[in-house]
């Protein structure tokens, strides 16, 4: 019951037509509510395609980068910094996300400290990812990824190896990264060869055909899944070639509040935020979360032998792997419980008498 209130105060908020951003988003000192009922305008873009913009991080630190509008997207490859033989990583934000909110700040400086080499885009799209969830910023996510097919298709043709692109999304930019390699495939036929999606949003999405298409499988060679708020914000089931459901997938992860009332506060959104900050861990920490094989959760707890089939859930994931995977974190960082979060509790041994 608690589960199913949370998703209508969110579908009801999701549901209003939002005041688009203020000036002041730009200093990426505000939460998530702040954002949405903000007034004003981004001061320079407008809720259009042309004002799309690619950020390429061309230093060592979150700071230190260069902006590209997407119609100009082949001034990519020429950057100070850019490495068009090393590995690329094109980011997507979520729903009423900045270039500068906490997300995009942690998974860009995970890449940029423990990967160095790696070339880390992002697809800021805020300018249209603001607004009205259902009528404006969801619907979008089809636009955006469609626009940035286009453009990164002139950079493959132009010696981007498509062989180490891979495209990673949280939340509505899950799905602006499904579309993005849907069209890459069925208009181009290159077929981008790992996607990651962050607890990819639900409201819109699921269940199929009710209004836009959501991720799957057929859109990479490897998709992988990570849920963290499982049918509240979050895709409510298996979407990728591998889904890993972390303490269950769904909200409230360890922790997280257990009393956030109001929606789309910081403390609501806790849980489904959790998919990106297991990600950015792994990024640094690569074995830090094995995940078990199982049909469900109750049957992950109840396996006497989850070592067996481990695949570590984020960056070093198996591209082989299928199905669905579980495991347990912590509370806090470090997250990540190598083995000991898949092993069963030990019942208490009875003392000798």
């Amino acid at each position: 019951m608690r589960r199913l209130l949370k998703l209508v105060f969110i579908l009801s908020s999701l549901l209003l037509q939002s005041p688009t951003l203020a000036d002041i988003l730009h200093k990426g000192d505000l939460n998530f509510l702040d954002v949405y009922f903000s007034e004003g305008i981004l001061p320079d873009r407008a809720n259009s395609i042309e004002d799309i913009y690619l950020r390429f991080y061309n230093g060592t630190k979150f700071d230190e980068y260069v902006d590209i509008r997407l119609s100009q997207a082949a001034r990519l490859l020429e950057a100070k910094g850019f490495d068009r033989g090393a590995p690329t990583v094109l980011y997507t934000h979520g729903f009423v996300e900045t270039a500068l909110k906490e997300s995009v700040e942690v998974m860009v400086t995970a890449y940029l400290e423990a990967r160095p080499g790696t070339n880390v885009v992002l697809l800021d799209w805020s300018n249209m990812a603001h607004g009205s969830y259902l009528l404006n910023a969801a619907r979008n996510t089809k636009k955006v990824g469609i626009a940035a097919a286009e453009q990164f298709n002139k950079l493959l043709e132009a010696g981007l190896p498509l062989e180490k692109l891979h495209v990673i999304g949280h939340s509505l930019g899950s799905h602006v990264a499904g579309y993005f390699a849907r069209e890459l495939k069925n208009q181009y036929d290159k077929t981008v060869k790992r996607l990651t999606a962050l607890d990819p949003a639900f409201p819109g999405f699921y269940p199929d055909g009710v209004m836009l298409e959501h991720v799957v499988a057929a859109d990479a060679e490897f998709v992988d899944i990570i849920h963290t708020d499982a049918g509240c914000t979050g895709a409510p089931v298996r979407t990728g070639h591998v889904d890993f459901w972390p303490n269950g997938g769904k909200s409230v992860q360890p922790g997280c509040p257990k009393f956030a009332p109001i929606p789309l506060s910081d403390d609501n959104l806790c849980s489904h935020w959790r998919s990106w900050r297991f990600y950015a861990e792994s990024v640094r920490t690569p074995r830090a979360f094995p995940a078990s094989p199982a049909d469900s959760y109750k049957k992950f707890k109840e396996n006497p032998t989850p070592e067996v089939g481990v695949v570590y859930m984020g960056i070093d994931c198996d591209n082989s792997a299928r199905g669905n995977f579980y495991l347990k974190t912590n509370g806090q960082t470090p997250f990540g419980r190598g083995m000991d979060g898949i092993r069963r509790k030990q019942a208490p041994s009875s003392k000798e008498s």
